[in-house]
Order: C-alpha cells, then structure tokens, then sequence
C-alpha cells in the first residue's frame, strides 16, 4: 500500500474512534435528573446586606490618594478618618481588675 492509502486509513479510523468516544455517555448515573429541584434556587439572594457606613468611601479614597503618592503615610490618614471613637473592647488605660 502507499503512504496515501495508510494515512487516510489512519485518519478515517481516528475519526470514528473519537466519534465513538464523543457519543459515548459520561459517567453520570442513569437516575441523575434535571435540576428539578434548583428552580427556586436561580439568582441573587433575597437579603442584600447593609450599607456600609459613610467613612469607608473616604478610607478608599485615601488609599487612592496613597498609590498616587499624594499621602504619606496610609496609617496615620486612616487612622484619623476611621480610629476617631474608641469602641467597646478599646484599651482605655484603667485596670479591669479594679473595677471588679
């Protein structure tokens, strides 16, 4: 036979065979159904969260500010903006021993 010949029987036969593996089913099993169940599940969620609070807008556009090289120092700007109140666990410099 000629090189011709057994490069289109080549070609033929690999074309069947990966016709034949393209066919074949997968290894889902054969009570897999549709998403049925999935219906009510499409989509964002119901709750979105709260808005953030008016602050964080201007920590953002500090840090901006920072990678433009307008601040010098991103602690110290973030620090003034968000560090103005001391929460709840904040340190305040008494002993909580003594005030048991």
């Amino acid at each position: 036979m000629t090189r011709t010949k057994l490069a289109a029987i080549a070609l033929a036969a690999l074309l069947a065979v990966t016709g034949v593996a393209a066919a074949a089913p997968g290894n889902a099993p054969a009570d897999a159904g549709s998403n049925d169940g999935a219906v009510g599940q499409a989509g964002p969620p119901s709750e979105l969260p709260d808005p953030v609070p008016d602050f964080v807008s201007d920590i953002h556009d500090q840090i901006r500010s920072f990678i433009d090289g307008n601040v010098e120092n991103l602690g110290e700007a973030v620090s003034g903006i968000a560090g103005g109140d001391a929460g709840d666990g904040a340190d305040d410099g008494t002993d909580d021993a003594a005030d048991a």
